[in-house]
């Protein structure tokens, strides 16, 4: 059996040996001979010792994994390829997660409860008539024989807006043409404007006439008659005055239906200042 100082004495035999190296002490200053020393080589069978985990990070990982495999229980079939045989699994901490897997997981997981609960949440049969919402109802005028295409409104409307842009002409040229297509020829009120611009004739005077704004009011329909409410204001400047005038008045309109030209037609127009 061999002397344990034996086996020093070989070790030491064993060890490679460098040159003294010489130094300066940073303290006094003098000379120093280092002999470098190189550390003993671990043992061949030795293994290194993974640093210690805290018990916090272990109970963490420990709880996520237990989540994961609860959720989703298939995603455990994917570990064991990972494993080498001969134990070499048992090296590996059994409750370590991988991040990536997991969080494909559970992005995997909200995208398909959320696909579910936007699939039966939705009643069947898509939107229910009876939930749509009610068109809103249209304004009404107070108007009688709705059902009569004279009646409607926007014929009225026609006539009266077509008039009050052909009052501006009469008045710059003085004639009663432009009003023709919009008036009765044979009612009061074209009567009293063929007058009135014959008199504007006489005397040369020509003059500006606009509409500047005008509201609608009640409308009436009784068979071929129609009674139509408006309140006007209109900007007037004779020829040679600095700045027009303006005045809003209240006009009622009388109107007849024309068949042989498929409109109604002004007949009287009684007006009052506001």
């Amino acid at each position: 059996m061999a002397h344990p100082d034996d086996h020093a004495r070989q070790a030491q035999e064993d060890t490679p040996r460098f040159a003294p190296i010489r130094l300066t002490c940073p303290h006094c200053g003098q000379p120093l001979d280092v002999v470098p020393v190189l550390a003993p080589p671990p043992p061949p069978n030795a293994r290194l010792e993974a640093p210690a985990r805290s018990s916090a990070g272990l109970i963490g990982r420990a709880a996520l994994s237990a989540m994961q495999q609860r959720l989703f229980p298939f995603s455990a079939a994917a570990g064991p390829h990972h494993q080498h045989a001969g134990g070499a699994a048992n090296d590996r901490d059994p409750v370590t997660p991988r991040p990536w897997r997991t969080t494909i997981l559970v992005i995997l997981g909200i995208v398909i409860i959320a696909a579910l609960l936007i699939w039966f949440g939705q009643p069947s049969g898509g939107v229910s008539e009876t939930t749509r919402p009610a068109p809103a109802a249209q304004p009404t005028l107070a108007t009688t024989n709705v059902g009569s295409p004279r009646a409607d409104e926007a014929a009225l409307l026609d006539t009266l807006a077509g008039y009050h842009r052909a009052e501006t002409e009469a008045a710059a040229l003085l004639t009663i043409e432009p009003l023709l297509p919009y008036l009765d020829p044979t009612g009061p009120f074209a009567q009293r404007r063929l007058a009135q611009l014959a008199e504007r004739q006489r005397r040369n005077a020509p003059h500006r006439s606009i509409l500047v704004r005008w509201g609608i009011g009640a409308i009436t329909v009784d068979g071929d008659t129609a009674t139509v409410v408006t309140q006007e204001t209109w900007s007037n400047q004779e020829a040679g005055a600095v700045a027009p005038e303006q005045a809003t008045v209240r006009v009622t309109y009388t109107l007849r239906w024309e068949a042989r030209v498929g409109r109604w037609l002004i007949v009287e127009s009684e007006q009052m200042g506001v």
